[in-house]
């Protein structure tokens, strides 16, 4: 699988993926976790996990985001339910309306 941000890279640790997540966050940029068992057949859609926004603010009534260690957790969430899938962090730029980052964080745990 060579189409993310990082494929020339080895995996990467936990605090190697928290880094990035911090990273996209400081950016301002939309975190997305998504899943999928096999990213190399004609199915190019992959299954969004959902994040859940920390707190609501009392006062104006917003969402407040995430942090990159609550995104961790919901990502070995997912890794847990589908242990055969591909776990998938992407970012969002709001401002370009592009993908800025996109990466493989977790890969199937075969044979489990």
């Amino acid at each position: 699988m060579r189409f993310e941000t990082f494929a020339f890279l080895p995996p990467m640790g936990p605090t190697q993926i928290e880094a990035q997540v911090t990273h996209a966050l400081s950016q301002g940029w939309v975190p997305m976790i998504e899943y999928t068992e096999n990213p190399n057949s004609a199915d190019f859609y992959w299954r969004q996990w959902p994040i859940a926004a920390t707190r609501v603010n009392a006062t104006t009534g917003v969402a407040e985001l995430a942090s990159a260690a609550q995104i961790s957790s919901q990502m070995e969430s997912c890794a847990r339910r589908n242990p055969y899938a591909f776990i998938r962090f992407s970012a969002y730029n709001p401002q370009t309306r592009q993908t800025a980052m996109s990466f493989v964080a977790k890969t199937p745990q075969e044979g489990q």
